[in-house]
């Protein structure tokens, strides 16, 4: 799939009359995460401002509606549950090209779900014993990564990117790392 996308992007920059001006007159776009949807249920929407050629910032909204995430929390398999997020980044084109280009990625994080812990209780005799107890988290973070993306017939983007950050304030209960690894699609206007 990849193979045939590219060759159809290189066969429209053969075919363009024009240096990419279309593509530059646009300075707003809209993605969606294709990868993110199919493997783990987390669906997003991306709002993406060009500001000149090499600069852009965006924010990135998703939530997460997984059953097997959901069933392996209940089971104990992981101790989190991502709920949502909310990703402001600011982007700089590192490539010449305007069709097809890579990028440096910054981000901002806000994000919460869903915690379990095993703690134990005393009762009133001074007998110890375990519960499950379940709350929320809320935190906020920082990361960066690189992308690559690439536009067919000037309006439609087809993004691939890789990010990674750390949450900064409750590290007790929300997940370390945070991850924006994803195959996104767009509509450049």
């Amino acid at each position: 799939m990849a193979l045939l996308l590219s060759a159809f992007a290189q066969a429209q920059d053969s075919t363009a009359v024009n240096s990419g001006a279309e593509i530059l007159a646009r300075r707003n776009e809209v993605r969606t995460d294709l990868l993110s949807t199919v493997m783990s249920s987390k669906f997003n929407l991306t709002y993406e401002r060009f500001f000149s050629e090499d600069w852009s910032a965006g924010v990135t909204g998703g939530i997460t509606s997984s059953k097997n995430l959901d069933d392996d929390f209940d089971a104990g398999y992981r101790n989190s549950l991502p709920k949502y997020e909310i990703n402001p980044f600011v982007r700089y084109k590192l490539s010449q090209s305007i069709r097809r280009f890579y990028f440096a990625e910054v981000f901002l994080s806000a994000n919460g779900g869903d915690f379990k812990e095993i703690v134990r209780l005393t009762d009133e005799l001074g007998n110890g014993y375990y519960v499950t107890e379940k709350s929320t988290y809320s935190d906020f973070g920082v990361g960066a990564g690189l992308g690559y993306k690439m536009y067919l017939q000037d309006k439609i983007a087809i993004e691939l990117l890789v990010a990674f950050g750390t949450n900064l304030f409750d590290k007790d209960k929300s997940p370390d790392t945070i991850s924006r690894v994803g195959l996104s699609v767009g509509y450049r206007f």
